[in-house]
């Protein structure tokens, strides 16, 4: 067999551990219920520090003895040195939680947004799978399961990562960053779930007494809030070798840029026995503190998905639809919440569902609308996931006016290309003109809402400027996005964040369940 997942002499504990991944999902809540579902995950990294091995397989049995599980996010290294060492008691433990992936080597440079940063959309692309590809596949290779979900080394992003992710069937980006969020909320970013800044949602506790206390009363305080409304997640981390070390592997090997050979790595100094005893009993009453609450469900990065199911392709848009879109597309170009009513087969009564379109998937719903339309308009409008464009115009169409002919094959030529490329390309072509695709979004907008209308078309189409506010949930480069000690001094990431923007076209919030 080509791809080889299922460790050697592994395979009872990873096919057992699969089972309960896929099985344990969690259950459909009834809507006067609502839980506030955990998510412990565990940035699994250093490979330097043998210590740092048996911190994780404690950890891991912490949560197999309660009958819960957490994430472990696994560097591609560490994977490959834990069965170098021969830890399969490890490997075993770790199998028994769920596992992700966290980069192949972590803070070895260049980083991933360190050879990003001067690269376009496709060059980004092909580079990340070339350089964590190999990581992925020693993950898998290890652990036999593909990986649940994603997260970048430090603050080392890069929004060519989604490309990457969805080629690799890896629905869900799970980490702390400031570069893109959605109100402190779970959202969609790049056709992936993103679960990122969650605000006060994002936890940890301290190995004090008096901090692990904080913790819990931090934790009471949110988890009432949650229950108040209708239920949310909850964020904790941590990092196995942060129990048994006093400063990070990285930091003591590869800080502010430096990257000494192999053979010169240092350990980091160690915790006194005492120190690490603390650490862990630390974490465990936090952990016992959150497993006993009412309506709480611990949940691994597999199964968040699930809790956040993307109903914008569950049906087909509908008029009442496509003309929300179009008023809303008039005022500012981003996503688009819906409330729909649809009638299942067999059902008597419709269903309510609240859905959310992101600009570039109204974008599509639009052009495939025009393109489509004949004498009286479809009925139903198909949706299809698309990547923002890869570069800004440079020169575009600011004014003037159009016969609706040339709008209707305009929408023709987009479709064409975002279907073959999987992408919206960078400048619309109205009549031989380049526009920009938010202006294009606009006028398109203003074109169907005749439509809907009037049930004809518009003898010209008046161009129509559009304001791109998507784009204000991507932050502008700036050093505090870069603070991660690993970076050379004064790294900053001006392209790189320009593409993120453009990305912005597929932000959209995710809906918790309900």
């Amino acid at each position: 067999m080509k791809k080889q997942w299922i460790n050697r002499g592994n395979f009872f504990s990873v096919a057992l551990a699969s089972f309960v991944l896929f099985s344990a999902l969690p259950p459909a809540q009834a809507q006067d219920e609502p839980k506030v579902f955990v998510a412990f995950w565990f940035d699994t990294e250093d490979y330097i520090l043998p210590e740092a091995d048996d911190a994780a397989m404690r950890l891991a049995e912490m949560f197999t003895q309660r009958g819960v599980q957490a994430t472990f996010k696994i560097v591609g290294e560490k994977a490959r040195v834990l069965e170098e060492r021969g830890r399969e008691d490890v490997i075993a433990a770790l199998s028994r939680n769920d596992i992700a992936y966290h980069s192949t080597f972590h803070s070895v440079h260049p980083t991933p947004s360190e050879y990003s940063r001067d690269l376009g959309w496709s060059e980004g692309v092909a580079e990340f799978i070339r350089r964590e590809g190999p990581g992925l596949e020693i993950l898998r290779r290890v652990f036999g399961v593909n990986a649940s979900c994603y997260g970048q080394p430090g603050s080392s992003w890069t929004p060519q990562s989604y490309a990457a992710l969805r080629q690799w069937n890896i629905p869900l980006y799970l980490d702390v960053t400031d570069q893109v969020g959605l109100d402190q909320r779970p959202f969609w970013y790049g056709g992936v779930l993103n679960v990122l800044e969650l605000g006060d949602c994002v936890m940890r506790t301290g190995w004090s007494n008096e901090e692990v206390k904080e913790a819990c009363e931090k934790f009471d305080r949110v988890h009432e809030r949650l229950i108040g409304g209708k239920g949310g997640i909850v964020s904790i981390y941590y990092h196995p070798c942060e129990f048994v070390h006093q400063q990070f592997w990285d930091g003591v090997n590869f800080s502010k840029g430096a990257n000494p050979p192999r053979s010169e790595w240092k350990r980091p100094l160690m915790k006194s026995k005492e120190e690490s005893e603390q650490a862990f009993h630390a974490f465990e009453t936090f952990l016992d503190h959150i497993v006993k609450h009412p309506n709480v469900q611990l949940v691994t990065a597999r199964q968040i998905p699930s809790l956040y199911p993307d109903r914008a392709y569950s049906h087909s848009l509908t008029r009442e639809d496509l003309s929300a879109i179009a008023r809303s597309f008039q005022q500012k170009i981003s996503f688009v919440s819906l409330n729909s009513e649809f009638k299942g087969i067999g059902e008597t009564k419709p269903t309510s569902i609240q859905r959310a379109i992101s600009a570039a998937e109204g974008l599509y719903a639009l052009a495939w609308y025009l393109s489509h339309w004949e004498k009286s308009g479809p009925e139903t409008i198909p949706l299809q996931f698309a990547f923002g464009p890869a570069s800004n115009a440079e020169e575009y169409i600011k004014d003037g006016s159009f016969r609706w002919e040339r709008i209707k094959e305009a929408a023709g030529d987009y479709l064409q290309f975002l279907e073959k490329n999987k992408q919206m390309p960078s400048v619309a072509w109205v009549d031989g003109k380049p526009a920009r695709p938010q202006d294009f979004a606009a006028t398109l907008a203003w074109t169907v809402e005749q439509l809907l209308t009037n049930r004809e078309p518009p003898k010209s189409v008046t161009w129509l400027s559009g304001k791109m506010e998507a784009q204000k949930y991507v932050a502008d480069d700036d050093p505090k996005l870069w603070g991660w000690v690993i970076f050379p001094p004064g790294f900053h990431a001006p392209r790189l964040m320009e593409i993120a923007k453009l990305q912005a076209w597929t932000l959209k919030p995710a809906i918790l369940r309900q």
